[in-house]
């Protein structure tokens, strides 16, 4: 046979075999269990809205939260990068797609399965895909029920599509055909996968599931088969990372995809509208319909609500309350209609379908309960049995309960975990007086139990099992559990067992109880749920205290207990202001404040933690517990100090391969040669994902400069924007930077030099990069420089100034070439001006010490025994007269700091702070302005040392709107001022 008919045979066999496959492919996905009451149990998966947000990449690692809190971090992040499923496979240009392996990961409920099943009938129909020759589906809940054969490649494919013959299964492998493999819900794996084991190479031999499933994965058998794995973020590790070559995930809905998914839903859009803004308005509503599931719910549970109240008005607005009313009206539903099936002519009594829709509630919410425990999603027939469902009658369930509980083919599980933890928490509270509580462990619980068992009893008990998780798996049955003790819940779920009676007992004793635990954690982190839990009472006390503290503006100077910090936490996570950004100093600028409030930090996309006092005690702890798992893409720790060692320490975070921070910002914290070592390492990292980083305000220096320029150099490096304004470089730095853009061109976008001293030679250097096509560079910005920009400190910004004879008051004379102001008793003869102070002791200097985006430093030194004010103020500030808009310090047009022997104060608009550094003899003060981050600080300045010791006194923060001048005023005999050279 010629090679031209052998091909042709080939072909025509695959296309047989591919024709089988997807004809069976077909018929299996084509439809959609959706269990709505108006659809029937299952619908057409191509006409359900399936698209989903789904990013390139993931959050970070094994996150311990339960779900629902994870879930309140997701939201669309800048620089994130969705990918369609249709594209899963999509590799980069020039790579070969063979072998790709891709881990798609998604909290439970959120659309892992549906989107595996889009992705298969969406071959099987030839819309997407068509390069792949064979798609092969093995789930892991499948594959738990041979975990125990042995099995050969060939056997296990069979086993899975029994539509395909021995010989066709021979055919795909022993062929170039291309070949997807998809192994959904690894997170329901019941085998365990060792990656250490032998390599396997003979497809033929029969070998333990774990060994044929690692070989797979490993790629020693099917090395060219494209692999496709699903999992929850939490089990996801069963397998190492390496073997991954792409790595998804699935957030739900987006808020445009959930509003999407009510109008297409939903025929009347003005009923569409309602529950829109229904369930915006109820924010753990929102936070839920992430979940294409509980959109659904929502969808029936609302409608149903409509038909009586077109305003909602009695709508829910909590989880519990929606997911009473959901178990009640298709418990009812689902009763009625199994009765009318197996009794035609309709005659059942209702007490008897009421009795059977308590007794089918109360197994399946023994058996949510049960399964709960175990941390069980997926329930097989032996679970069934312990909670006395028949085998046999499982239909029927399914049938009862058709949207509450699901059944596919062999396995079982709820639509959602929160519905089975709400359904656990069902069970708990209708059966809690049976000394038989399951709550109860051990013979001693049980025997107090008997004598003693009210409904605070209950809840204290669930609140100490709950704590007790390592990993949260009960707190959202916790919530539960406290809303159904609500009265109004309580009536609604007598409606579905009228004999229940209603507990109105005084849960007081709780709400202390679950204060104190409060009180007794450390952690604000750990107490959250325990405030979801105040909330479900309906007991706003402590977060009603911190909202006012907030609106009043007090938060700042009120010393917060730590249950008040817990409750700041718990306002603050709840807020969809601060998931976007967080500024740590509206709140309290201290390392105290940072620890209390870290649990928001880690919830933030922008975390600006910039002059908060913060030392490099933090970093450790930033680095741990923020970058390597949180939400954050931009820190600002600006105006810190945390020196060298606290960037090495904060390094160790940047280097993990979970870290996804776009913008760093280290400006002014102390650093120098150390930092760029540190950070030149990260740059070089094939993980990095920095595009933005600020070091300016650092005496990094050449040296500096040099080691950070090693890691532009690597083209892992992909950093777009970068600052060293004021970090005494000079023509040697310059060299390096730009030898460093001719290694690396393709990235870096903007480079701030400015107050440095590139000298021509450096400043030609680089605007060779900047006019070099092949390099990326478009803004090199290099003013402000000189010989006096590599001083250490802030003599870098040393400014030269006199002052102004045509505002000198004429009780004040000027000397020594106008740097030097005195008091006078007898008036001065100068000339009249309109720029003059007729009234207040005051001078200002006769240039601006900085317009409004520089810089200044300058010194001052006084004497006598009346002190002085020393300030800065825009030259519209008021002359004549000697009310406050004249005066320094007292308008919004001016900034003071007053000294006297014993003390130090400053003043703006009026409003005066006694600063808690003595002068200890120093009469010499500092003065440093930066307009563009708007920080005006002064300085103790000490004469002890030849370096001139500088001490933070205070540090004004504003946005500055005019050119600024120095200012000083004196009074009583023997008072002056000189400017001093800066050094």
């Amino acid at each position: 046979m010629s090679e031209s008919s052998a091909a042709s045979s080939t072909k025509l066999t695959a296309d047989k075999i591919q024709f089988k496959l997807k004809e069976e492919l077909k018929k299996t996905f084509a439809n959609l269990y959706e269990g709505t009451l108006q659809e029937g149990e299952y619908a057409p998966l191509k006409d359900i809205f399936t698209e989903l947000y789904v990013i390139k990449g993931c959050t970070g690692g094994v996150n311990a939260q339960h779900e629902v809190r994870q879930m309140e971090g997701f939201y669309p992040k800048p620089g994130e990068i969705s990918v369609h499923f249709s594209e899963i496979f999509k590799v980069q240009s020039g790579e070969n797609k063979s072998g790709t392996k891709v881990l798609t990961l998604g909290i439970a409920g959120v659309g892992k399965t549906v989107s595996v099943h889009k992705f298969i009938l969406d071959w099987a129909e030839e819309r997407h895909n068509q390069d792949l020759d064979f798609i092969l589906f093995l789930p892991f809940r499948e594959l738990n029920l041979i975990k125990d054969n042995p099995l050969s490649l060939p056997e296990l494919l069979h086993y899975f599509h029994p539509e395909l013959s021995r010989g066709d299964i021979m055919e795909i492998l022993h062929r170039k055909y291309t070949v997807a493999l998809i192994l959904d819900g690894l997170d329901e794996s019941k085998i365990p996968l060792n990656f250490n084991q032998k390599k396997v190479s003979n497809a033929q031999e029969k070998i333990s599931l774990n060994k044929l499933l690692t070989g797979i994965i490993k790629g020693e058998l099917l090395p060219s088969a494209v692999i496709w794995i699903t999992s929850r973020p939490a089990a996801a590790n069963q397998i190492p990372r390496k073997y991954f070559l792409i790595i998804t995930e699935i957030r739900g809905f987006n808020d445009s995809q959930k509003e999407e998914y009510f109008r297409r839903r939903i025929q009347n859009q003005d009923e569409a509208s309602r529950i829109i803004s229904h369930i915006k308005t109820a924010r753990s509503l929102h936070i839920l319909c992430h979940i294409p599931v509980f959109c659904r719910i929502s969808v029936s549970v609302l409608q149903e609500i409509m038909k009586k109240d077109k305003e909602m008005k009695n709508a829910p607005t909590t989880l519990t309350e929606m997911y009473i009313r959901f178990l009640i009206f298709h418990t009812r539903q689902k009763s009625e209609k199994y009765y009318v099936e197996q009794n035609m002519d309709g005659a059942v009594p209702s007490s008897k379908r009421e009795k059977l829709g308590v007794e089918n509630v109360l197994k399946l919410a023994k058996l949510a309960f049960l399964q709960l425990q175990k941390e069980q999603l997926i329930f097989y027939e032996e679970d069934l049995k312990e909670c006395d469902i028949e085998v046999e009658e499982a239909v029927v369930y399914c049938g009862v309960c058709t949207q509450i509980f699901k059944k596919d083919e062999k396995f079982y599980s709820f639509v959602h975990l929160s519905f089975q933890e709400f359904l656990a928490a069902v069970f708990v509270f209708l059966t809690f007086s049976d000394e038989g509580n399951l709550l109860l462990r051990n013979w001693w619980e049980k025997m107090k139990w008997m004598y003693k068992h009210t409904l605070d009893d209950l809840l204290k008990t669930a609140v100490e099992k709950a704590m007790k998780s390592k990993n949260g798996h009960l707190d959202l049955f916790l919530r539960f559990l406290f809303g159904l003790t609500l009265e109004s819940n309580q009536r609604l779920l007598k409606s579905l067992q009228p004999e229940m009676e209603i507990k109105k007992e005084d849960l007081k004793g709780t709400v202390d109880y679950i204060k104190r635990k409060i009180i007794k954690k450390k952690s604000s982190e750990n107490t959250i749920n325990l405030f979801h839990c105040l909330s479900e009472l309906k007991d706003t006390s402590l977060t009603g205290e911190i909202q006012n503290f907030l609106n009043s503006g007090l938060l700042l100077t009120q010393e917060l207990s730590s249950t008040q910090w817990s409750a700041l936490v718990f306002v603050l996570m709840m807020s969809e202001e601060t998931q976007e950004k967080f500024e740590l100093k509206k709140y309290r600028a201290s390392e105290e404040g940072l620890r209390r409030l870290l649990p928001v930090v880690k919830n933030t996309q922008r975390a600006l933690l910039d002059r908060c006092s913060l030392s490099k005690n933090v970093c450790e702890t930033l680095a741990s517990k923020l970058i390597s798992d949180s939400a954050l893409l931009e820190l600002d720790l600006s105006n810190n100090d945390l020196q060298d060692s606290g960037v090495e320490l904060l390094s160790a975070g940047l280097k993990s391969s979970h870290c996804k921070l776009q913008i760093l910002r280290l400006a002014s914290c102390n650093l120098g040669e150390k930092t760029c070592e540190s950070l030149g390492l990260v740059l070089k990292l094939e993980n990095f994902s920095i595009k933005e980083l600020d070091l300016s305000n650092n005496d990094l220096q050449d040296s500096g400069v040099e080691l950070l320029s090693a890691g532009l150099r690597s083209s892992h490096c992909k950093l777009q924007i970068l600052r060293l304004s004021g970090c005494m470089i000079t023509e040697k730095g310059c060299s390096s930077l730009a030898s460093a853009q001719s290694s690396n061109p393709s990235h870096l976008k903007e480079l701030d030099l400015t107050y440095n001293h590139p000298g021509e030679a450096g400043e030609k250097l680089l605007s060779a990069r900047l006019e070099d096509p092949h390099c990326s560079l478009e803004t090199l910005r290099m003013k402000h420089g000189g010989e006096i920009r590599i001083k250490f400190g802030l003599k870098k910004y040393g400014c030269d100034f006199t002052l102004d004879l045509n505002t000198v008051n004429p009780g004040l004379s000027l000397s020594e070439e106008n740097r030097r102001v005195e008091f006078r008793e007898e008036l001065q003869s100068y000339p009249d001006h309109p720029e003059r102070f007729d009234r207040c002791l005051q001078v200002l200097s006769r240039e601006r010490v900085t317009g409004v985006t520089g810089r200044c430093y300058w010194e001052a030194e006084w004497s006598g025994v009346h002190g002085a004010e020393v300030a800065l103020s825009y030259k519209t500030i008021s002359r004549k007269g000697g009310g406050a808009d004249c005066e320094f310090g007292e308008n919004l047009n001016s900034w003071m700091l007053i000294c006297s022997n014993n003390s130090y104060s400053v003043q703006h608009n009026n409003y005066r702070t006694d600063l808690s550094i003595p002068p200890s003899g120093c009469r010499r003060v500092g003065v440093y302005v930066d307009c563009p981050s708007g920080t005006l600080s002064f300085y103790r300045v000490s004469s002890d040392t030849p370096s001139h010791t500088l001490t933070h006194l205070h540090t004004f923060y504003t946005t500055f709107t005019q050119p600024l001048y120095a200012g000083i005023r004196v009074y009583g005999s023997g008072s002056s001022v000189t400017l001093c050279k800066v050094e």
